[in-house]
């Protein structure tokens, strides 16, 4: 008994290890000089530390919902695929300030999101959700990352929960991914009757795909007459257990006719020892073969070159990027997309990224 204890510890003391990989560490190699900022609206229950420093403006704590934006620096010499930040660069950071907060009432960020949208290129709005060990600045500058590498031309806004935002923080970011859940049912449901976007896109990572497809299930059972506004749900490395995933997520979700794209990895170090520690296989794992479910297009990225843990391949493989960049620009099906090619098995088709 003491000895599965034992393990028990040693599994999760692992996990967490390999899965603070959830913030990209990579960074450039010069700072100065930097882009127009890039605006991402937000919404966080996580506590108000009443800091003046923007990165240390929200804590780790649960607590109601609050709103702003942030804007978000990028260095000129920063490559797509290649994350900007480190968490042990901390003279780097000091050197620019690439984070700026506006904190907004719930009806001031709901009025500047309809303004933002109205006078946006494309009426899009991509929502992100961050996964586990992210710091609300970490969550506001990996997004301001992606949509920079994406060259996103609708608005952006993150859903930041509280995660502790330390490798240790593993068990404890379990519980509060699930509190936060009812809070992201209401900030996707406003989002969608509110900014006036035409189109909404969602993407989860990590832990953090758990809050966002159970949250979105929950207001499409709430709300079906949303559910046209919504063009896709993409999930990218889910830490979810992927037997529950196929049982009783993706009927509801598939009933919705949002695309669900999943990318997997066989390659993801994290994934591999989350199912060690669960017991279970998780739906982004697929180093005994890829997630395979009926309305849902899985995308195999094991052959793509990513980061040591093969677990953030969406801040560090630029091909990752591109797919996702046809997705929310042209709304292409994985069968449309150049750069997959499909693999049929017996349980069914997939795609994988062209050698």
């Amino acid at each position: 008994m003491k000895s599965g204890k034992q393990n028990t510890i040693r599994l999760i003391t692992a996990l967490m290890l390999l899965l603070s990989g959830c913030t990209s560490i990579s960074v450039t190699n010069n700072v100065e000089p930097l882009k127009a900022p890039v605006q991402a609206f937000y919404a966080t229950d996580r506590n108000n530390t009443g800091a003046t420093d923007a990165s240390k403006k929200y804590g780790h704590e649960r607590s109601s919902l609050s709103y702003g934006i942030a804007q978000v620096t990028i260095p000129f010499d920063h490559r797509i695929g290649k994350g900007i930040l480190s968490s042990f660069d901390k003279e780097k950071r000091q050197q620019v300030d690439y984070l700026d907060l506006s904190v907004l009432s719930r009806e001031e960020l709901l009025n500047r999101l309809s303004l933002a949208m109205a006078a946006s290129e494309e009426k899009k709005l991509l929502i992100y959700v961050h996964g586990y060990n992210v710091t609300f600045d970490e969550a506001a500058r990996g997004i301001g990352q992606i949509a920079s590498d994406l060259d996103f031309k609708g608005c952006t806004l993150f859903f930041s929960w509280p995660s502790q935002g330390q490798i240790s923080g593993y068990i404890a970011d379990e519980t509060s991914v699930i509190w936060a859940e009812k809070d992201l049912v209401k900030v996707l449901e406003e989002a969608a009757l509110h900014s006036g976007a035409k189109s909404i896109y969602l993407m989860g990572h990590s832990m953090g795909t758990r809050a966002l497809a159970i949250a979105f299930m929950e207001l499409l059972s709430k709300n079906p007459q949303l559910q046209t506004i919504f063009k896709s749900l993409i999930l990218i490395a889910p830490d979810i257990d992927a037997e529950i995933f196929t049982r009783d997520m993706v009927p509801a979700l598939a009933k919705s006719g949002t695309r669900i794209t999943l990318y997997v990895s066989g390659k993801d170090k994290a994934l591999q020892l989350s199912k060690k520690l669960h017991a279970y296989k998780r739906a982004g794992d697929a180093n005994e073969g890829a997630t395979i479910i009926s309305g849902v297009e899985t995308v195999d990225v094991t052959n793509i070159k990513t980061g040591a843990l093969g677990h953030s391949y969406h801040n560090d493989s630029r091909t990752v990027l591109s797919d996702i960049y046809y997705i929310l620009k042209k709304e292409l099906g994985a069968d449309e997309r150049f750069s997959l090619e499909p693999v049929d098995t017996a349980e069914g088709r997939y795609w994988k990224f062209k050698e």
